[in-house]
């Protein structure tokens, strides 16, 4: 019965259109803060000084294109599995840094003006991401052609999930910077 819902287009349709907005989202707010996250990609502590401009350069046109490519039939199984890979990545540059007690740093996920400080929660979000990432580079694979209602409702679906995440996201930064402002209040 699961394997039968997970192979459904509509499923396949969400995951993919909920990916490709949050791949999306994350590269024009890096883009539209590109000496910020400059800074966030130097304060990693994982690349060369030198290299960390041009990976901050580069990193938001790569999930531009990944976002794109979930979008076009032939390229979403590759885009896809790129998408787990760089999520995957990106789970470990923020595990190493939480082993090495850096908790403080901005993880650099989204540049809404909040500082998303990095933990365990964080991995375990991006591991999660990795995961549907790679369900829906096999569900590809698999499963009947979509329909133009399969394909239309997946991507509302998908646009609604983003919604979603989003606003838990900006949630989970008001009250982290509420919490930080209420420490330093009782000093």
């Amino acid at each position: 019965m699961l394997s039968a819902i997970l192979h459904e287009p509509l499923v396949v349709w969400t995951l993919r259109s909920f990916l490709a907005a949050l791949f999306l989202t994350a590269a024009l707010s890096k883009l539209t803060a590109i000496d910020e996250f400059h800074g966030v990609v130097r304060n990693f502590r994982l690349l060369p000084d030198g290299l960390a401009r041009p990976v901050a350069m580069v990193l938001p046109v790569v999930e531009m294109a990944i976002a794109a490519g979930l979008l076009i039939g032939p390229l979403a199984r590759p885009a896809a599995l790129a998408a787990a890979a760089l999520l995957a990545v990106f789970g470990l540059a923020i595990a190493v840094n939480v082993l090495r007690g850096r908790t403080q740093i901005d993880c650099g996920c989204f540049r809404n003006g909040m500082k998303q400080r990095i933990g365990w929660a964080t991995v375990a979000r991006n591991g999660v991401l990795t995961a549907l990432a790679l369900g829906a580079g096999a569900l590809l694979a698999q499963g009947r052609a979509a329909s133009a209602g399969d394909i239309a409702t997946g991507l509302a679906a998908g646009l609604t999930l983003t919604l979603l995440y989003m606003g838990a996201e900006m949630l989970g930064g008001f009250v982290a910077m509420n919490n930080r402002a209420s420490s330093t209040k009782g000093r």
